[in-house]
């Protein structure tokens, strides 16, 4: 699974806020190797006032994961994501920050269970 949390400064239509969420979401499935059912990917965008004045585009994803996962795969997923996002926002400079947190079963917690409990179960 990968929970990933998006903040960014853009300001993008219905039509490409769903495309955009997509194709993250596929970005990391792949990068990370994934099935591709296990996301949660959510955007939130902010007014460009509310960020330090910038000349491009800052989005930054928050992926959360399990641990484990190779360096290469990690590289993978930076990557991907910097050429989704490159391609979803065609013609505009766009620079991403992607932070990787992993973290085992005892540090997640799933409908009110920590996950480590829903393992054993």
């Amino acid at each position: 699974m990968a929970t990933v949390i998006v903040l960014a400064n853009t300001s993008l239509n219905e039509a490409d806020k769903k495309r955009f969420v997509e194709e993250i979401g596929t970005a990391v499935t792949e990068s990370l190797q994934l099935p591709p059912q296990l996301k949660s990917i959510t955007l939130q965008e902010f007014p460009r006032i509310n960020s330090t004045p910038k000349d491009y585009e800052e989005i930054t994803f928050f992926v959360y994961t399990a641990p484990g996962k190779p360096v290469e795969a990690k590289r993978a997923l930076v990557r991907n994501i910097q050429l989704t996002a490159e391609r979803v926002l065609a013609g505009v400079n766009v620079k991403t920050i992607v932070i990787i947190k992993e973290h085992g079963d005892e540090n997640v917690g799933v409908g009110g269970q920590l996950r480590l409990d829903q393992v054993q179960a």
